[in-house]
């Protein structure tokens, strides 16, 4: 039996954590698409924020939860171990990845 999405096929399926990597042939070359779910990481990450508290007291928070895949294909990895703290600021105080946020306020 074959999967489609499109005229992409479903090449490979892990039960466990979701991920679903998906193959295309243009006649030429073959491309692969790696999907990854992340509701989860993104609900709780909201139940996380609404349960926070607004005050920033003490040394340490936990300010955001990141799936890998996304860390890496934005750059978020590389800045960090570069120390690119501006980088990591501008990332996790934008509003386009609220989503990854565990606590409102700004770096």
């Amino acid at each position: 039996m074959t999967i489609r999405d499109g005229d992409w096929e479903l090449f490979d399926y892990d039960f466990q954590t979701g991920r679903s990597v998906w193959r295309y042939f243009d006649g030429e070359k073959t491309t692969f698409r790696t999907d990854y779910p992340v509701d989860n990481v993104i609900s709780q990450n909201q139940e996380v924020r609404n349960e926070a508290s607004r005050a920033w007291a003490g040394d340490w928070h936990r300010v955001a939860s990141i799936p890998l895949n996304v860390a890496h294909d934005s750059g978020l990895v590389q800045a960090h171990s570069e120390g690119d703290d501006r980088y990591v600021k501008r990332f996790l105080n934008s509003s386009d990845n609220r989503a990854w946020r565990t606590k409102d306020g700004h770096l």
